[in-house]
């Protein structure tokens, strides 16, 4: 058994004001878009409660795959502002993950300048922070492109 720590800390510029790039996180239908893994992929929420306090549980994984849980405990969310909360990621009823993830918002001229940091621990080998950052490198690209969409 084993457990390593990381970081995952990443900032992206959006053209988008604060309160749009915020509701994209806040909203349960615009997260299932941008936060759809792709094609090949299944991701559903058991539920979805954007409020201090709550959790959301969201089911993905490869189809006909593994299927990984994902919860998060909101603990704080302070509108265009910031969003923290705990994670946890299991597998098979292991647990692969768990830390914190905060979420800042920043107006800027023209846009957003928003910054994620996820700190975390990984066990037993089976998660790491390179998977991490990948991961949230590609939603936070796809969060772009939602927010660019025309609808």
């Amino acid at each position: 058994m084993s457990i390593e720590e990381g970081t995952v800390e990443l900032t992206r510029k959006y053209d988008q004001p604060v309160a749009d790039v915020f509701s994209a996180w806040s909203s349960e239908e615009a997260q299932r878009k941008w936060g759809d893994p792709g094609e090949g992929w299944d991701l559903t929420f058991d539920q979805f409660r954007f409020t201090v306090g709550e959790t959301d549980i969201c089911r993905f994984g490869p189809k006909g795959g593994s299927t990984y849980i994902n919860e998060n405990r909101y603990l704080q969310i302070e509108p265009g502002l910031r969003i923290v909360y705990t994670t946890t990621l299991t597998c098979g009823n292991r647990l692969t993950f768990a830390g914190t993830v905060a979420i800042t918002f920043e107006a800027t001229k023209g846009g957003t300048r928003m910054k994620l940091i996820e700190q975390g621990l990984y066990f037993d080998g089976q998660d790491d922070v390179a998977g991490h950052r990948s991961g949230w490198d590609g939603m936070l690209e796809a969060l772009g492109n939602f927010l660019r969409s025309p609808c």
